[in-house]
C-alpha cells in the first residue's frame, strides 16, 4: 500500500497565520502533524510505503502535490491543512473531499486554500482556465467524475470519528468541496482541517507538541480503520493466536522477524499468514503484532527475512526481545 501525505502550503506560503500571538503558522502546523503521522505509519505498518509531498519549508505547486500523488499510483492521499475564519468563535475539526460545496463557507474555504496557486511561478500556464475566486471555477470542478468518492467519504468518516473520540475535537463532518488537491488525484483523497488558528483556544492546542500528536494519532488510527475496511491490509478474522512469550520472560535475548500488525486479533488460520506456522503474537499499545521464527543470532534472523521477504511479506523486518519484552535493535546488537 501507498500513502501520500501532504503537508499544506510551505516556503513562502504560510498559509494561516493565527490569531498573531505566536510565530507558527499554518505551514509549521500541518508539516509537524505530517511527519508524526508518517512516523506512526512508518513505526506500526512497515509494509506501507509513505510519501511526504514536502519534508521541509519548501513549497511544492499544488499541480506537483497531485503529480507526486499519481505518479506514485497511491491508494489513499491525505492533505492536511488549519482553518480561519472572520469570527474567533469558530472552532472544531472537518474533513472535505471532492465535489460541489454545499455551504458558502465551504466555497470561501476552498477558495482561500486554492489561491495558493498565486504565489507559484507562471500559474497562468499551470492552471488555465482555473480561477480559484470565480465561483463558476467551482461548478465546473463539480462536475468531474471521482469514481473513489464513495471511498473518500468512507475516510473522512474514520478521521472525524477518530478527531472526536481520540482527540476530542468538535466534529464539523465530512463536506464536499472543490480544493485543487483533491480533485485531480487519482485515488481516494481527503482534505482535513485539523482546527481554527483563528480560535485562541484551537491555536494553543494545535501548536502544542501534544495537539499535534493528538491530531497525527487520529489521522493514523483512521487510517488503520480505513486500511482494514478495505481489505488492503491485515484480514478482519477474530482469532486465537496467543502472545507465545511466557518462556523468554527469564531467558535473555531472541530475535524474531516481524510481518504484520493489525489493530484486530488474527486467526493462525487466516490467510494473511499465507500458510506459516511459526507464528507468534506480542501486543504493542492497541496493536497486534505478529512475528515468525525464534532465533539467538541476528544473522540467522536475517536469513529468515530475507526468505519471508521473497515469499510476499515485503515489509518483514528483523525485531529484538529481551526477558520477553520488545527492544531496540541498538541496545541488543552488540551482545549477539
Amino acid at each position: 500500500m501507498v500513502v501520500v501525505i501532504d503537508a499544506g502550503h510551505g516556503g513562502k506560503d504560510p498559509g494561516n497565520l493565527g490569531t498573531g500571538r505566536y510565530s507558527s503558522t499554518e505551514k509549521d502546523i500541518t508539516l509537524a502533524v505530517s511527519n508524526k503521522l508518517a512516523a506512526y505509519i512508518g513505526e506500526n505498518m512497515p509494509d506501507v510505503k509513505v510519501i511526504l509531498t514536502r519534508k521541509d519549508d519548501s513549497f511544492p505547486k499544488l499541480t506537483t502535490r497531485v503529480k507526486i500523488a499519481n505518479n506514485a499510483e497511491a491508494d489513499v492521499f491525505i492533505s492536511i491543512h488549519c482553518d480561519a475564519f472572520s469570527s474567533a468563535n469558530a472552532i472544531g475539526s472537518g474533513t472535505y473531499v471532492m465535489g460541489m460545496h454545499k455551504t458558502e463557507e465551504s466555497l470561501k474555504s476552498a477558495m482561500r486554500e486554492n489561491a495558493s496557486i498565486y504565489k507559484e511561478d507562471n500559474y497562468e500556464e499551470d492552471y488555465a482556465g482555473f480561477d480559484p475566486n470565480d465561483p463558476d471555477t467551482y461548478i465546473a470542478l463539480s462536475l468531474r467524475q471521482n469514481i473513489f468518492l464513495d471511498n473518500s467519504l468512507q475516510l473522512g468518516t474514520f478521521i472525524q470519528n477518530q478527531f472526536r473520540e481520540r482527540a476530542g475535537r468538535k466534529d464539523r463532518g465530512v463536506r464536499q468541496a472543490g480544493y485543487y488537491v483533491i480533485s485531480f488525484t487519482s485515488m481516494p483523497s481527503v482534505l482535513v482541517e485539523l482546527g481554527f488558528l483563528t480560535n485562541p483556544d484551537e491555536e494553543d492546542f494545535l501548536i502544542s507538541k501534544d495537539g499535534q500528536e493528538y491530531m497525527a494519532s487520529a489521522l493514523y488510527r483512521a487510517f488503520r480503520d480505513y486500511r482494514v475496511a478495505q481489505g488492503l491490509g491485515t484480514g478482519l478474522i477474530e482469532g486465537s493466536i496467543k502472545p507465545n512469550n511466557e518462556d523468554e520472560v527469564t531467558d535473555g535475548v531472541w530475535f524474531k522477524v516481524q510481518i504484520v500488525s493489525s489493530p484486530t486479533q488474527l486467526d493462525k488460520s487466516s490467510s494473511v499468514f499465507r500458510g506459516l506456522h511459526d507464528v507468534d503474537m506480542y501486543l504493542s499499545g492497541d496493536l497486534y503484532k505478529y512475528t515468525v521464527g525464534k532465533f539467538r543470532q541476528t544473522e540467522e534472523a536475517h536469513n529468515r527475512k530475507r526468505e519471508l521477504r521473497e515469499q510476499g511479506f515485503n515489509g518483514a523486518f528483523v525485531a529484538a526481545f529481551k526477558n520477553g519484552s520488545r527492544v531496540p535493535m541498538s541496545s541488543v546488537s552488540t551482545e549477539n
